[in-house]
């Protein structure tokens, strides 16, 4: 419980502890964790985007079957687009701001840890139980943003304003194109 805290207090000892301690980042352990997270991820995103379309558009209670699974299925491929876009502009940032050597097993260590931070989504499934606003959503994305930033300062060891600047142009690659998405017919 006090780890827990701590990770949301955005204390580095916390996000050091749990990522090599805990995860063995680094290790063979976690290719599985990896692709386990990865697909958290995206049905949570899913779930955000799914929210945001609903509160765009009057929903029709009376939907059949097969447009219910279309809406679903172009949920999911505008969360994996989404996070498409921000995996890459993250490790092109990563990359090319950071100034950081090319390693494939630093870069699965890098997208392990953001995606582990992401963890704060998991307060979207509360949406599910009581009515928050659509601002609840934003609040959420900024503490992902927040936490996905002191994840990759532990994991990278440099400067906070460049992690910054790598999580926020990920982070803003991402939502643009979700809008642009959400806007297309």
């Amino acid at each position: 419980m006090i780890i827990l805290i701590d990770l949301i207090l955005h204390k580095t000892r916390a996000y050091r502890h749990l990522l090599f301690n805990k995860l063995h980042i680094g290790s063979s352990i976690d290719k599985g964790i990896l692709c386990q997270f990865i697909l958290m991820h995206i049905v949570l995103d899913a779930f955000r985007i799914s929210v945001s379309k609903s509160n765009k558009v009057d929903g029709d209670s009376s939907r059949s079957t097969l447009s219910t699974i279309c809406n679903c299925s172009e949920v999911l491929g505008d969360a994996l687009l989404g996070n498409i876009i921000f995996t890459a502009m993250l490790l092109l940032g990563v990359r090319y701001i950071l100034k950081f050597s090319f390693d494939i097993t630093r870069y699965r260590e890098i997208l392990l840890a953001v995606i582990i931070s992401s963890y704060f989504k998991l307060f979207l499934l509360t949406m599910m139980v009581w009515e928050f606003p659509s601002s609840a959503i934003f609040i959420v994305e900024t503490f992902v943003l927040s936490s996905n930033v002191v994840a990759l300062r532990v994991v990278t060891r440099f400067p906070k304003a460049h992690c910054v600047g790598v999580c926020f142009m990920a982070h803003a690659a991402k939502h643009l194109t979700e809008r642009w998405l959400m806007w297309t017919p």
